[in-house]
């Protein structure tokens, strides 16, 4: 799979899409951006997630954590690449925003990013999503 103009403003509507959902607290719709075998990992907290209901799981533990916040996620940096097959490996930094209702802005998290990415009956989907941490402790990732 080549990268092309038309594939790059794809991938990058799908991230603004896909964030969109997840800063809504749509876990039906963001979960959906996945494969039904995809999955999340977090290396530093040694966890992975793997299929679209273990993920509906996990986010539905976690909202209480988010009562009262307005997240945001910005993504920049994108490299997009052909990687196997017709696979593309897409790695972007992610910086995670919190807002709470003191009008008070708070980063929450630093990261850089790997997704594995495929069509699915056309559609693109994440077959696997790897999140570093920025952390010294953990090294330099991409």
């Amino acid at each position: 799979m080549s990268v092309n103009a038309d594939l790059y403003i794809e991938v990058k509507n799908f991230y603004a899409r896909q964030m969109r959902v997840l800063d809504d607290l749509d876990i039906e719709q963001f979960t959906a951006t996945f494969t039904e075998d995809g999955s999340v990992a977090h290396p530093h907290r040694g966890e992975k997630v793997e299929g679209r209901e273990a993920m509906r799981a996990k986010m539905k533990s976690m909202l209480p954590m988010y009562e009262g916040l307005v997240t945001r996620h910005w993504f920049d940096h994108f490299l997009i690449e052909p990687a196997e097959g017709d696979v593309l490996r897409v790695t972007y930094y992610s910086l995670v925003t919190q807002t709470n209702t003191k009008d008070e802005v708070h980063f929450f998290s630093s990261s850089s990013v790997e997704d594995r990415m495929v069509r699915v009956d056309g559609e693109l989907r994440i077959r696997e999503r790897t999140i570093h941490r920025d952390n010294p402790k953990y090294g330099r990732v991409i």
